[in-house]
């Protein structure tokens, strides 16, 4: 998928972190690494999905929604937690990716 404005999930979690008033040692005990791998995690344009739950855990910030949003997903909730989503214009990549932190989500609750 051709976007415009390419997510750069490094650039998110880093404002979100700047704005937490955690210190980069306390995070990456959170998110469970070592603290150089922190500064990589903020200038990665993509990140895996299971660091990102962390990462949304461990920031309370729910960085699914953000991508959700930022790619023009639709999330609609049901009364059983599923839910059901509109993907217009996605590639399989963002598909599987989206699967995954989806699964990950579900294996949680």
């Amino acid at each position: 998928m051709e976007t415009q404005n390419k997510l750069h999930i490094g650039h998110m979690v880093k404002s979100v972190f700047d704005m937490s008033g955690m210190s980069v040692a306390e995070f990456a005990r959170r998110i469970h690494c070592e603290r150089t791998n922190v500064y990589k995690i903020f200038n990665r344009q993509s990140i895996d999905v299971e660091i990102l739950v962390k990462i949304s855990e461990a920031l309370e910030h729910n960085f699914l929604e953000d991508v959700m949003k930022h790619y023009g997903l639709q999330a609609k909730y049901s009364t059983n937690l599923s839910f059901n989503i509109t993907l217009d214009d996605l590639t399989e990549e963002n598909v599987d990716s989206l699967s995954k932190l989806l699964a990950s989500f579900r294996n949680t609750n």
